[in-house]
């Protein structure tokens, strides 16, 4: 019964490889120890309450027992820190700003004027914003009125074609019914044709008593120019 009871506290312990050979020979004294007990016993007939028994208690992470399990070999038992392998620290060398040499103006610098007479530079923004929103809208108006317009375009095309044809006909039927006796007739008629004047000397008179007057006059201017030359 202690046997178990051993056991099942070892099982509890914590598994440590420093402390195994001490757990180890713990184990062996303690298990030889009941054995010849359980012997002297036997041999003597000694009842088991007789037998005084030890009360064994262990602080749970004080040994460590090796129960055979199977380990990597080559890792070493006692782990040293690498502590001589890093490289002593140093202090951090300082950066110090570059300095350069500021450029010296080229211009002198002079207070700025009284009269608040500013440059305006952006005189005409609204004027060419306003340009470029009706380039937008008409391109805009023409994409969208394209094939509207295309038919009005159609449409009077056609109409100036019906015209065209309508005066050509009718010139060709005027050409036709072309007379050229009749029309030389009436241009000899018309250079044939006696103008009497409305106004004689300034008055308005009737058409007789005008062409009456008008050629009173006439034959004055005819026998004057044809008075006869008396001859020796």
């Amino acid at each position: 019964m202690s046997i178990n009871t051993l056991y099942a506290a070892f099982r509890k312990l914590a598994v440590d490889r420093i402390g195994a050979a001490a757990a180890t020979a713990t184990a062996r004294y303690y298990s030889t120890q009941q054995i010849n007990l359980d012997v002297s016993r036997f041999m003597h007939n000694v009842p088991s309450s007789a037998v005084p028994v030890h009360d064994i208690k262990f602080k749970p992470g004080t040994l460590s027992i090796d129960f055979g399990i199977p380990t990597r070999r080559s890792v070493p038992s006692i782990i040293e820190m690498p502590v001589a392998r890093i490289p002593p620290l140093r202090e951090p060398t300082k950066s110090l700003p570059l300095e350069y040499d500021s450029p010296l103006p080229q211009t002198s610098v002079d207070l700025p004027t009284i009269g608040g007479n500013f440059e305006k530079q952006a005189v005409r923004m609204i004027v060419i914003r306003r340009k470029k929103m009706k380039k937008h809208k008409r391109r805009k108006l023409r994409k969208k009125m394209k094939f509207v317009w295309a038919r009005m375009r159609q449409r009077r095309n056609v109409e100036k074609i019906k015209r065209f044809n309508n005066e050509m006909i009718a010139k060709i039927k005027m050409a036709q019914a072309f007379d050229a006796k009749k029309y030389v007739q009436g241009r000899l008629d018309i250079l044939n044709k006696e103008r009497i004047p409305r106004t004689f000397r300034g008055e308005i008179l009737p058409l007789e008593m005008i062409k009456k007057l008008r050629d009173e006059k006439q034959a004055k201017k005819d026998a004057r120019l044809n008075k006869p030359i008396l001859k020796l």
